[in-house]
C-alpha cells in the first residue's frame, strides 16, 4: 500500500471537506431556485450563464481534492475565493441589480443581472438566498480560521 495512503486525516481535513459539501448543497439549492425561476418565467437559460453557475463548482470540488490530500492551504485558499467572492456576486446581482454597472459587457447574467426587488421574486427564492447567505458567511469564516490554524503549524516555507 501506497504511504500517502495510510497517513490518517486530520479534523482540519475533515472539516474542511464538510465544509465544501455544506457549499456545494447550499449552492445547488439556490441554483436549483435560479433554474425554477426560469422555468415560470419561460426563460431559456443561455450556455454563458449555465457556465457561469456552474464554474463555482470547480473550486469547491478541487478543494475536496486538496483537502483529502493533505494540501490544506490549497484548499482553504479555494474555499475562501468561492464563499467570499459568492457572498460579494450576491449581494451585488441579487441585492442591487448589475444591469447598469455591467452594461458594456453585454447580459452577463441574464434574466437575474437585475436585483431580486426588481424581479418581485417569491418567498422560495428569498428563503433560498438567504440560506446561502447565511450559509457561506458561516463557512468562509469556518475557513479562515482552519486557515489560521494551518498558517500557526506551518514553519518555514510550506509546499501545501
Amino acid at each position: 500500500m501506497h504511504d500517502s495512503l495510510a497517513r490518517p486525516v486530520t479534523g482540519l481535513e475533515r472539516k474542511m471537506l464538510w465544509i465544501n459539501i455544506i457549499a456545494i448543497v447550499s449552492m445547488a439549492i439556490h441554483d436549483a431556485d435560479h433554474v425554477r425561476q426560469a422555468i415560470d418565467d419561460n426563460y431559456i437559460m443561455p450556455i454563458r450563464v449555465a457556465a457561469i453557475l456552474f464554474s463555482a463548482y470547480i473550486p469547491l470540488f478541487a478543494s475536496i481534492w486538496w483537502a483529502t490530500h493533505r494540501r490544506l492551504l490549497w484548499a482553504t485558499t479555494a474555499t475562501a475565493l468561492v464563499t467570499g467572492g459568492v457572498l460579494l456576486l450576491l449581494s451585488f446581482v441579487h441585492l442591487v441589480g448589475v444591469a447598469h454597472i455591467w452594461a458594456p459587457l453585454g447580459d452577463v447574467f441574464g434574466m437575474w443581472g437585475v436585483s431580486y426587488w426588481d424581479m418581485r421574486v417569491d418567498a422560495v427564492s428569498w428563503i433560498a438566498f438567504l440560506l446561502l447567505a447565511v450559509s457561506y458567511s458561516w463557512l468562509l469564516i469556518a475557513t479562515l480560521r482552519i486557515r489560521r490554524a494551518v498558517m500557526a503549524t506551518v514553519s518555514g516555507p510550506s509546499r501545501q
